[in-house]
């Protein structure tokens, strides 16, 4: 009887211990086939990132080229200005300068 009983109590050690490594293979698979999909998502999600900070640089570049550009069209603009400003005081001088010879032949005629 009690060899019975050490049979079926082995028996029943040797099913749970089936049961267990199935269930443990089961619980393996299900983890690795997450752990694959996460893998996926996570390389997708940096590959559209990378994809983004590229784009970005790209933005930058040309914001800053865009940016060179303007202040070397001030740079001449305020040049030009300067120059015209100067041209400006030198009609000033000559018309000045035509003025007082115009008082002068005046006051002569008087």
């Amino acid at each position: 009887k009690l060899q019975g009983e050490l049979q079926a109590a082995r028996s029943g050690l040797q099913a749970a211990e089936a049961t267990a490594a199935g269930q443990l293979a089961a619980a393996r698979s299900d983890f690795e086939a997450q752990l694959s999909s996460q893998r996926e998502a996570a390389d997708a999600a940096a590959a559209s990132l990378t994809a983004a900070a590229v784009k970005l640089q790209g933005e930058l570049q040309a914001a800053q080229s865009a940016a060179n550009a303007a202040s070397t069209a001030a740079a001449g603009g305020e040049s030009e200005l300067q120059a015209a400003q100067a041209r400006a005081a030198e009609f000033e001088g000559q018309l000045a300068a035509a003025r007082a010879d115009f008082d002068a032949q005046l006051s002569s005629q008087r």
